[in-house]
């Protein structure tokens, strides 16, 4: 029997696990740009507020709102502030929720990381697979965030240190806290209105990761390595250790160069000739 006829009788049988695959449309217009949220889901702001101890036990929220609406998303109380910990909290909202345009952070870890290509990381690489722009805050700057801002200084004013219990009484308190804050009390910005007046989900559904990215022909897709290096013509070339394991895509635009895409989002401009790659934000242009 041929492999193809085997492979007919297990899909038959709904034995065979397809592949997500993602088609990027790459375009090198698009960039990174500051955007201002016209309606709900347009930008989320994500970051985790400061920390306070009760009952010896350390309460560090990790904080996501919708900027449009107000609508308070999440306040979770983390044991971990990794990738990892942070990504399973961020699925559960896009499964309730769909998937925003834009995630806006501080630049801080997990969101943002001094040392990768445009600040990526590991958790802000996944957003672009899902289509979602990272947007990271300018260093020293937290009032381009000011709503989450706030939001945080209410919770300092009215939970911080004041819930005995340790984290699983103050996780209580704040679940109730954010039904409060999204469905009774009015809010000024959005013209006295609850934010679960204004609040929709998401016309962007989440259905799960890719197990990789697809791009169009005349594109060389690479994957990278565990180190953050690709094979192109025999060389090894660094890229970035934040994009391990997904499959990035080389647009030649002259010769021996090339426009270097994650998914849709243009990260910069790749020489094979000198071997380097050169990052979006220390191109004079592009």
């Amino acid at each position: 029997m041929s492999l193809s006829s085997v492979k007919r009788i297990l899909e038959k049988a709904n034995l065979v696990k397809h592949r997500k695959i993602r088609k990027a449309a790459p375009d090198s217009s698009r960039l990174r740009k500051r955007i201002l949220p016209e309606a709900c889901n347009d930008v989320w702001a994500i970051d985790f507020k400061g920390w306070w101890k009760s009952d010896s036990e350390i309460c560090e929220p990790l904080t996501v709102r919708d900027l449009h609406s107000r609508f308070v998303l999440e306040i979770r109380l983390m044991e971990s502030k990794t990738s990892e910990a942070d990504r399973m909290v961020m699925t559960e909202l896009f499964l309730k929720y769909g998937l925003p345009k834009v995630i806006r952070s501080d630049n801080g870890t997990p969101f943002a990381s001094p040392n990768g290509i445009l600040s990526l990381t590991n958790l802000s690489a996944w957003w672009i697979t899902l289509g979602i722009i990272p947007d990271q805050t300018d260093k020293g700057k937290p009032g381009q965030n000011g709503s989450l801002e706030r939001m945080h200084a209410d919770i300092a004013a009215e939970i911080e240190k004041k819930v005995p219990g340790g984290r699983r009484q103050n996780q209580a308190v704040l679940d109730a806290w954010r039904e409060e804050y999204n469905t009774v009390r009015p809010n000024e910005a959005i013209g006295m209105k609850t934010p679960a007046d204004l609040c929709t989900t998401s016309k962007r559904k989440y259905q799960g990761d890719f197990d990789d990215l697809e791009y169009p022909p005349g594109f060389l897709p690479r994957k990278v390595f565990n180190n953050g290096t690709i094979a192109l013509f025999g060389l090894r070339i660094s890229i970035s250790y934040s994009l391990k394991g997904l499959t990035i895509g080389l647009k030649e635009i002259d010769d021996g160069k090339y426009h270097v895409f994650l998914a849709d989002f243009l990260l910069g401009e790749l020489s094979s000739d000198l071997c380097c790659f050169t990052p979006l934000e220390n191109l004079e242009s592009i």
